[in-house]
């Protein structure tokens, strides 16, 4: 039997992974062009050792004020190195070296230079805090939209006679936004206290205590059960759309009638039985020549109402709205997008007869709309989803409203869906808060 032996010769070439060459001979220094002071940090620019071919990275490191080393890297194709994680305004120190592809790391260049006052120290030498229905209201700064968490502390009675301030997780605030710089911190009883503020950064930076004392404005939460839907508008139970011509009007008063409920179980009242997932209210838009067989001539109106007897009197703060679940309506479909809160009370006797005679605008509101609809973010998604509060005074868009107005009676008017096409609208819960005045 025949074997066969297969020989390479000393003179083939190797076709392996290449013996990587090495060397032990630093690269040269870099040399400094420029620092440029920046929030908390420093952009240094800089030149590679002419010459060296082999130079894989700038380094550039200092030790924070916790005795830590901190470290940054680029790549040889880069030309500045961005510092950062600073505090305070003194000259602060950086080494910076250059390392080859052996590893070899140049001697040291330092650099001498001084931040700008760091985005943690800006926010809480900025920050304004001022009472709230329910809490307070604080806003800060962050032009440069950094990263960072405000830290919310309240006293809390250690041992008899002794109070200190403790931190409360559960009202941290996450910040990264410089349009958004403001946040309620709820829900605490209409009493004098001292609240505390501490701002943190990925870097481990801690500012010191913001401390103030306030009275919050009292604030309860509405019991929805005591909410009822009334028929004096004369709300209607159909399995579709239905048209203006016909349904939309009240023939003796000229009032536009409340919204055509898809049936009793998606009916307006299940916006006030406390559930927030699943598929609750659904009301459909009226439309005008419903019935004319060229749908181009089909005439949707956006407006939608619904009306309830709130059973107190109630002047609003605040109201959280739970859109239907599912991603298919997060910004999108039938949750409203801009909506109306209209009020009166027992004093209008015309108030089932006249409308908006008698009635008070309290506010008109309009939803966020997401950078990128195609790509929501977790924040957008979540504020949607689980967050979607309104303020009635500061968040009311209609200069002719009046937030402050006190009522029993309630019109909500849906003026537009974030899909203007779709034929109805969904909401799950319809939240209040406010300062309930008398109850019924």
């Amino acid at each position: 039997m025949m074997s066969s032996l297969l020989v390479v010769s000393c003179t083939s070439p190797y076709l392996g992974i290449e013996q990587v060459v090495t060397d032990s001979t630093p690269p040269d220094k870099v040399t400094i062009k420029e620092v440029v002071p920046k929030s908390g940090a420093l952009e240094i620019h800089f030149n590679l050792p002419s010459g060296h071919t082999d130079v894989a990275q700038v380094v550039g490191t200092y030790t924070n004020s916790r005795g830590e080393l901190v470290e940054f890297k680029v790549s040889r194709y880069s030309s500045s190195i961005l510092v950062e994680g600073f505090t305070g305004t003194d000259e602060k120190i950086v080494d910076l070296v250059c390392i080859d592809a052996s590893g070899n790391a140049s001697e040291v260049t330092q650099v001498k230079a001084a931040p700008l006052l760091s985005p943690v120290e800006r926010a809480i030498h900025t920050m304004i805090v001022e009472p709230a229905f329910g809490g307070v209201r604080i806003e800060w700064e962050n032009k440069d939209a950094q990263s960072f968490a405000i830290h919310v502390l309240t006293e809390d009675i250690l041992q008899v006679g002794v109070e200190s301030l403790v931190e409360d997780p559960t009202k941290t605030i996450y910040n990264r936004d410089s349009v958004n710089t403001f946040a309620y911190v709820r829900q605490y009883p209409s009493e004098e206290q001292i609240f505390g503020f501490v701002i943190s950064d990925k870097w481990g930076n801690r500012t010191d205590t913001l401390k103030t004392s306030l009275t919050p404005y009292k604030e309860d939460e509405i019991d929805y059960a005591l909410v009822k839907e009334v028929s004096f508008f004369n709300p209607t139970l159909f399995n579709g759309r239905r048209d203006w011509d016909i349904w939309g009007v009240n023939a003796t008063t000229g009032i536009q009638n409340d919204g055509n409920a898809h049936s009793a179980t998606f009916n307006g009242q299940k916006m006030f039985n406390g559930v927030r997932t699943g598929s609750e209210t659904l009301i459909y838009k009226f439309v005008k020549n419903l019935s004319d067989p060229d749908p181009a001539k089909q005439i949707t109106v956006q407006d939608v109402y619904t009306t309830f007897d709130l059973n107190m009197d109630l002047r609003l703060s605040r109201i959280i709205v739970y859109p239907r679940t599912g991603s298919a309506y997060t910004y999108n479909r039938s949750s409203p997008r801009r909506f109306r809160i209209w009020g009166t009370n027992d004093a209008n006797n015309e108030r089932w007869a006249k409308f908006p005679e008698g009635w008070t605008l309290v506010g008109e509101y309009v939803g966020r709309d997401p950078v990128d609809i195609l790509n929501l973010t977790g924040e957008e998604i979540d504020w949607f989803n689980n967050n979607q509060e309104y303020s009635i005074l500061e968040d009311n868009v209609n200069p002719e409203a009046d937030p402050s107005a006190s009522f029993r009676y309630m019109r909500l008017q849906l003026m537009e869906s974030y899909n203007p096409n779709e034929s109805f609208y969904t909401i799950n819960e319809f939240k209040m808060f406010g300062n309930v005045e008398q109850y019924y």
